[in-house]
């Protein structure tokens, strides 16, 4: 699948009004029957749900319809299942803070790329929005299906969320390509590939230590400049990854292996240690390869990660030493640590063939980021 924003324009400032009117019951509906839920705490299911909140939802939205109300209580089914499921702990009822609805078919009709027919502010009637396309979307709309959209209001600008199902293009071949996930080398592969995490790494350090200086001032200034710098240290990294994750999907190999990382952090190594892989993105790594691996005929495998770093890949034995980016070889040869990681990877889930990993062999890949960019005192990657 794939989602694109598309911007709303309405005929009139009528329409306008309405759905903005409309968008903001439905938040408040939402808050009032999570609030509800969260104070009666009945058994999570449609029913139980139902029957202590439809009413509720009712009294609060005039402009929103039944449908509407029914989607409020599914949303909140969901939302509520999904923090139970990650563990969280509830102390207050969730709430929702954007203005926004997933629409269905009892919502939408008569829906292309040119339009979309809408509940109007004239009761029983639909009306026309006309949606604002650029050149990539609407070839999307001429060539697959859509799901049911989401409408949402930002910045004083109403878009649709359109999500296009995309069919899986068929794996190329069985060939097989291990990554190890790291540190100091963002990744390594078992064909003798590395990316150096060195440009990542240092200007993550420039945006944790401006977070620490506003962090001490601790006045509401410094909190709310706080916030704009933790989003922007959310965007550089989601950026980073997706083009370290572009670099790796230029192989030929079309099984990729890494590591399971969920449960990484170690007891023994202290506090420091779990700092540093806390702020490696490990797992936003691997969810953004696992869906750009599908649209590019691939595939992504994980395994265990136990002793992947100290099994000599050359004898499959662990009778090697590992110091530093080095492991020394009980046959004598001194191997590169992180390709022979690599490749005990991908022989955990295939067998493959590869050539020696010998220090110093190891190509590096070229940097990401631009040499003339720099971090500002405001958290923005600026050019020189």
């Amino acid at each position: 699948m794939k989602t694109y924003n598309v911007k709303l324009q309405f005929i009139n400032s009528t329409e306008h009004d309405f759905w903005l009117a409309l968008l903001k019951e439905e938040q408040q509906a939402f808050n009032l029957a999570s609030t509800i839920v969260f104070n009666k705490k009945p058994v999570i299911a449609l029913k139980q749900v139902y029957d202590i909140t439809y009413r509720e939802i009712r009294n609060v939205s005039v402009l929103l319809p039944a449908q509407g109300a029914n989607k409020i209580i599914k949303s909140i089914i969901s939302c509520f299942r999904s923090i139970k499921s990650n563990k969280h702990k509830l102390e207050t009822a969730p709430m929702k803070k954007n203005l926004s609805l997933r629409l269905d078919k009892r919502l939408y009709s008569r829906f292309n790329k040119n339009t979309i027919s809408l509940p109007s502010s004239i009761a029983q009637k639909r009306t026309d929005v006309k949606l604002i396309l650029y050149p990539a979307v609407e070839k999307l709309f001429d060539n697959y299906t859509t799901a049911d959209p989401l409408i949402h209001f930002k910045n004083g600008k109403f878009y649709l969320s359109v999500t296009f199902n995309l069919p899986d293009k068929p794996i190329l071949n069985e060939s097989v390509l291990g990554v190890d996930l790291g540190l100091k080398r963002l990744y390594t592969t078992s064909d003798g590939n590395a990316l150096t995490g060195k440009e990542y790494n240092k200007q993550k350090r420039k945006i944790r230590y401006l977070k620490r200086c506003l962090q001490s001032k601790g006045t509401t200034s410094a909190k709310k400049h706080l916030k704009k710098v933790s989003k922007k240290e959310k965007n550089f990294s989601k950026n980073y990854i997706h083009n370290a994750v572009n670099q790796l999907l230029k192989t030929d190999k079309s099984i990729l292996v890494i590591e399971d990382l969920t449960k990484i952090k170690a007891k023994n190594k202290g506090k420091k240690f779990n700092n540093k892989l806390s702020q490696m993105p490990f797992y936003m790594f691997k969810q953004i390869l696992s869906y750009k691996a599908l649209h590019s005929g691939r595939r992504v495998e994980t395994v265990n990660p136990a002793y992947t770093s100290q099994i000599d890949c050359l004898t499959n034995q662990k009778d090697g030493t590992r110091k530093g980016c080095r492991y020394y070889s009980s046959t004598g040869i001194i191997l590169d640590a992180d390709w022979n990681a690599a490749i005990n990877i991908a022989c955990r889930k295939h067998p493959i063939t590869f050539k020696t990993p010998k220090d110093g062999a190891l190509n590096f890949m070229g940097r990401l980021l631009s040499i003339n960019q720099t971090l500002d005192l405001s958290g923005k990657l600026r050019n020189l």
